[in-house]
């Protein structure tokens, strides 16, 4: 199986990377820590345009037409930039209105004048999706929000987020803001009983974030290495520099390959495509988290300072490797899924 993009799906990867490039620098994302809302409506509605939420959306449905394959590669590049704002919950929330019929709405969110939010059961009290919504959530971006995807084991729902009562929240990663919200027998918008296959490409497309945080750390000291220089030599020609360097790269290599194979496997309706797809979650999401501490190690004195971009990486390596389940959740998936033979 060939996991090198094709010429295409490349120019997608360079669309995306250059508007990322243009309105969502590192440096200049400071202004929005600890903002109730994060979207710029402007910039969001120019990956809008761009078909970025329904890129993975059949044209009949109203999407760009494109598949599972190239909505990962788009991931993957949010994940490089840590790009702020609820692309995974637009992303899901217009798919699942499109498929159950809700045209209007899913239209509203694909044209990005909906912005949604990502709700997940939150402790263990008892929460339920479906056709009503209650319980207590863990909401991702309520702020500025006008619906909220609500997800609890396989069932989705839609939800309006005026229908919550929500109390902000510390988030560990200041970009992503968050809250606890409370629901009681809500009637759903739209929604889907068995949502498993929306759950298994939200699986796969938080995998391809945390990749591309794996790709953008690695990247990012082995630039340090070659830039930095100590006793007159760069940093990178010392043992325990480059060493961790190369670790780096190999951890977000496996980690990027694995991504794009769990895209192609559920894609292709594979008999073990669950499984391929909570393996691509467990690899992405410790090679995430190991590089973007390591880069900060890497950089020194620097790396650890608040004015450096190298935090980004960590918290929101944190935040994500804890969406859509977690490190035990998928650990427990790949026992329930074991590959085909």
């Amino acid at each position: 199986m060939d996991l090198l993009p094709t010429e295409e799906q490349d120019e997608i990867i360079g669309t995306v990377r250059s508007q990322l490039d243009r309105s969502f620098d590192l440096h200049a994302l400071a202004k929005l820590d600890g903002a109730n809302s994060v979207v710029d409506s402007a910039l969001w509605t120019q990956c809008a345009e761009l078909g970025w939420f329904g890129l993975g959306l059949p044209e009949a449905l109203g999407g760009v037409g494109y598949t599972l394959a190239e909505e990962a590669l788009l991931f993957a590049e949010i994940g490089t930039h840590a790009t702020p704002g609820p692309f995974l919950a637009t992303v899901l929330a217009g798919r699942l209105a499109a498929m159950v019929g809700a045209t209007e709405l899913a239209q509203q969110i694909l044209d990005g004048s909906q912005l949604v939010a990502l709700a997940e059961p939150h402790g263990d009290g008892d929460a339920t999706a479906g056709a009503t919504v209650s319980g207590t959530f863990r909401v991702t971006d309520f702020g500025g929000a006008d619906l909220v995807l609500v997800l609890v084991g396989t069932s989705a729902s839609i939800v309006a987020a005026a229908d919550l009562v929500a109390e902000p929240m510390a988030s560990l990663d200041r970009l992503v803001p968050t809250a606890i919200g409370t629901v009681s027998e809500v009637q759903a918008l739209c929604y889907q009983d068995d949502a498993s296959e929306l759950v298994l490409r939200a699986t796969v497309l938080v995998a391809a974030e945390l990749a591309g945080i794996a790709t953008a750390t690695a990247e990012q000291s082995t630039q340090y290495a070659k830039d930095r220089e100590q006793f007159g030599t760069p940093i990178g020609s010392f043992q325990a520099v480059k060493h961790r360097c190369a670790d780096m790269a190999v951890r977000a290599d496996a980690a990027t390959s694995l991504v794009r194979y769990a895209a192609l496997a559920v894609l292709d309706g594979l008999p073990d495509a669950a499984f391929h797809a909570h393996a691509a979650r467990v690899v992405a999401s410790k090679a995430a988290v190991e590089n973007s501490q390591i880069n900060v190690q890497n950089h020194g004195g620097i790396g650890f300072t608040y004015e450096h971009t190298a935090h980004r990486f960590v918290t929101r390596a944190q935040v994500r490797s804890r969406t859509i389940g977690d490190l035990r959740s998928h650990l427990g998936g790949l026992l329930e899924q074991p590959a085909a033979l």
